[in-house]
């Protein structure tokens, strides 16, 4: 029934705006700042949502509330929509315009920046999370929520949660960490450290590469090269990428697990995979300028690292230098995965 009622109020204020009334003269005003536009458009995404949420519940009535979490986080990397986390104590989420919360158990507060409380019709400024209370954050403004004891949560919008203590949700790489974690792409290095700023191992990318493919480990028991250990948890990875082409080794038979995968190995790896897999990457619209250090990038690297460019999956330092020998950090990782995933998912 307090459904039905919300529903046949947004349906009035909708039917008022759109005919230009009296109520819609003041939408907006610091008397009435749930009747603007905005906010209307707004309540209609979330009744959206809500109703993609209750049809994921409806699709698997028979799994646990574990399986449908995970259910609802392969939705997030696929096509988006709500997203049920279990959120760590001493975590925080970063939120920004449009972005809703609900916590669902637990204890946590907001830091900053106001809310729209949807649940109950009003504005609020409390720092107490309260509970099965969905919070909107409302136009030009921001705010974190810290969870001062293990949460669940619902969220929606581009929401960033960082499960890290070393890496800050607010970060330029704080959004392409938690796809990374979401989609099961990269893991921690140890208890809540991420470790951002570390360099990546050729197993541990062409790894990630192969996850998110979604490659079956049992499909490539064989070893192609003679330093790749047969059983161990990159092997049937770098055998994916040895039998498509994607991957070459440092001389023959000889793959170098261990050593740090640089800038310009990681461009080839990824322009190899699109090729492979038949992606025709589009040059991107915000394409940065030829790099001042092209002369350094190797040649057989060349082309590829030019196609990262022209795509805007790789960029240069703010020097505009691309870096081709510096190893890729982890933070960097994550980033170019998130966008790899994100171009191929428009293709």
């Amino acid at each position: 029934m307090q459904f039905f009622k919300r529903v046949m109020a947004l349906l009035c204020a909708v039917l008022l705006l759109g005919s230009g009334g009296a109520i819609a003269a003041d939408a907006g005003s610091a008397q009435d700042p749930l009747l603007s536009q905005s906010y209307v458009r707004q309540w209609e995404q979330m009744l959206r949502e809500d109703r993609s949420a209750r049809s994921i519940a409806a699709a698997f009535p028979l799994i646990t509330d574990a399986e449908r979490s995970i259910e609802m986080q392969r939705v997030r990397c696929g096509k988006g929509g709500v997203r049920q986390v279990s959120v760590p104590m001493g975590a925080r989420i970063a939120l920004s315009e449009g972005d809703t919360i609900t916590l669902l158990s637990g204890a946590g507060s907001f830091q900053g920046g106001g809310r729209i409380d949807l649940t109950a019709g009003e504005a609020v400024s409390g720092s107490d999370a309260p509970l099965r209370h969905r919070m909107l954050i409302p136009s030009g403004s921001k705010t974190t929520f810290a969870a001062r004891e293990a949460c669940l949560v619902s969220l929606t919008g581009t929401a960033v949660l960082s499960r890290y203590a070393d890496v800050p949700p607010e970060v330029w790489y704080g959004a392409a960490i938690d796809y990374a974690d979401v989609c099961a792409l990269m893991n921690g290095v140890g208890d809540r450290v991420f470790a951002p700023s570390s360099t990546l191992t050729r197993a541990m990318f062409v790894t990630i590469l192969g996850r998110m493919a979604g490659v079956r480990e049992q499909d490539y028991p064989g070893v192609s090269f003679q330093d790749v250990e047969g059983g161990s948890w990159y092997a049937p990875y770098v055998e994916w990428g040895a039998t498509n082409g994607i991957v070459n080794g440092m001389e023959p038979g000889i793959f170098a697990p261990n050593s740090p995968v640089t800038r310009e190995q990681m461009a080839a790896l990824i322009t190899r995979y699109a090729d492979s897999a038949g992606f025709d990457l589009p040059a991107g619209v915000s394409a940065v300028a030829a790099f001042r250090d092209a002369g350094s990038i190797s040649g057989w690297a060349f082309e590829s690292v030019e196609r990262m460019r022209q795509t805007a999956l790789l960029s240069g330092d703010p020097q505009g230098n691309f870096n081709p020998l510096s190893g890729a950090t982890r933070a960097e990782a994550a980033t170019v995965f998130m966008r790899l995933d994100a171009t191929i998912r428009i293709l």
